[in-house]
């Protein structure tokens, strides 16, 4: 495991739910393509007001539960957008597979490029992370954007997710919301922690392998440090361009999954609010689970009722008859 890690030399701000899936990514395995990471309001699927149950009641014909979901989604969004006079952008995950990336950036820079110098940014951010260098796109982006840029985080921003929302002016919280430690991570391990190899060990204890390991970690800590004070928007350092907030939440030691709740980020000073339209509370849900999935066995293959109703198996055995 640690050859693969090692083998994908990649620094990232992403959350340790989602490095199964990179690592997966780098051999070419991930199940289904991969689904776009942000969704602008421009892109409107088509609209639909009925709110439909499990069984799908209440859709207009021809319209899947997942049609209907991203319907609603839209829907919000331009709502919200309307309320708020804003530009919208949402970065969404919810797939183990889905995280910051280049695609990303580029929404999120054609997005501000599109909007105008001016116009104030809402970012609605759900994300366990993702790629550093894509997060650092979007940050030059927002730092020389001079609208005003609102974060809001209705459940979790992770990571890269947390420091895209430190580079906006305010971050609107959720009650129960949180955010992350940014350290950055080499696959899948603290770049931090690997970096004190090179002080516990000598050159010598160490192989060849790990000793590189090691020294790309501490130029990642270096290079992460620099350049998310340089982003960090200066209403979460009170008005002042130190790097201690960045500095804390890069190298305090903290766990990358280590949870800061609301309360915990008021007292480290972040210009935070927790007034969350309800809104976004939807706008945030998962998509429904529509895939046929068969489970196999030693005994051989079984469908649960779920995929049998949606193989309509009892009525093609009727057709068969």
């Amino acid at each position: 495991m640690l050859e693969i890690m090692g083998a994908l030399g990649l620094a990232e701000w992403l959350g340790l739910a989602s490095v199964s899936a990179v690592v997966l990514g780098a051999f070419g395995l991930r199940g289904r393509p991969k689904r776009r990471a942000g969704e602008m309001a421009a892109e409107a699927p088509p609209r639909v007001t009925a709110r439909q149950g499990d069984g799908g009641e209440g859709l207009p014909p021809g319209m899947s539960p997942a049609d209907a979901h991203r319907a609603r989604i839209q829907a919000g969004i331009e709502a919200f957008q309307r309320a708020r006079g804003s530009v919208v952008l949402r970065v969404v995950h919810h797939l183990p597979y889905e995280y910051v990336d280049e695609h990303t950036a580029i929404e999120a820079i054609d997005a501000l490029r599109a909007a105008g110098p001016d116009a104030p940014v809402d970012i609605i951010l759900h994300t366990p992370g993702g790629l550093l260098h894509a997060a650092q796109q979007i940050l030059h982006a927002l730092k020389h954007h001079r609208g005003r840029k609102t974060a809001f985080i209705p459940y979790s921003a992770w990571s890269a997710g947390t420091m895209i929302a430190l580079a906006c002016d305010e971050i609107v919280l959720g009650s129960s919301a949180v955010i992350g430690p940014i350290d950055p991570q080499l696959g899948g391990l603290p770049a931090p922690l690997l970096a004190e190899l090179l002080d516990d060990k000598s050159n010598d204890r160490i192989n060849d392998q790990m000793l590189v390991i090691a020294k790309m970690a501490k130029q990642a800590v270096k290079e992460a440090k620099e350049f998310a004070c340089d982003y960090v928007n200066p209403a979460h350092n009170g008005g002042n361009e130190s790097c201690a907030l960045t500095n804390e939440l890069i190298g305090s030691g903290r766990n990358h999954q280590a949870p800061i709740m609301p309360q915990e980020a008021i007292a480290m000073g972040l210009n935070v609010s927790m007034q969350m339209p309800e809104t976004l509370y939807q706008v945030c849900q998962p998509p429904p689970e529509e895939e046929a999935m068969l489970t196999v066995n030693l005994f051989g293959s079984r469908i649960d009722q779920k995929t049998a109703a949606l193989l309509d198996l009892d009525g093609l055995q009727k057709r068969l008859r």
